[in-house]
């Protein structure tokens, strides 16, 4: 896909290090620049694997790659929207990443379970919706 057609997706939405977001009414396109992935398409899709196992309620698909002609490649992934949700807490992320199994560490947002390792659990990265279900829209994660 032309970088030129990505705003097709939807409305350009809120952008981080790492992806430039399009938001539709079913869901939000995520165009990932490869920055916090060593540049590396594989680690990337690994990660969102991993993320989809962990956090089915918000699991990514692979929706193709965008890019300047013979310059980049940037993955588009795709996400549900969570309509009318806000940031969750921090306290609300701790017990729900408790009840997953997940032990706080001492660093905010990061947590682990023997298995994973998930951090970036911070409040702009995790929503509750109106009946105070959470869901993890973003995050880091590796298996140990």
């Amino acid at each position: 896909m032309p970088m030129a057609d990505v705003f097709r997706l939807g409305i350009p939405g809120p952008s981080g290090h790492e992806n430039d977001t399009y938001v539709s009414e079913q869901g939000i396109y995520k165009v990932n620049n490869l920055l916090n992935n060593n540049d590396s398409i594989v680690s990337l899709l690994q990660k969102i694997l991993l993320h989809n196992v962990i956090f089915p309620d918000t699991a990514y698909s692979f929706h193709g790659f965008a890019g300047f002609d013979g310059r980049t490649v940037q993955p588009v992934l795709y996400q549900p929207r969570v309509a009318d949700a806000k940031p969750a807490s921090q306290i609300m992320i701790d017990t729900y990443m408790a009840a997953l199994g997940f032990e706080k560490t001492i660093e905010e947002g990061h947590f682990t379970n023997g298995d994973y390792e998930a951090w970036d659990l911070l409040p702009r990265n995790v929503l509750v919706d109106n009946e105070g279900d959470i869901f993890v829209v973003d995050a880091e994660i590796k298996r140990l």
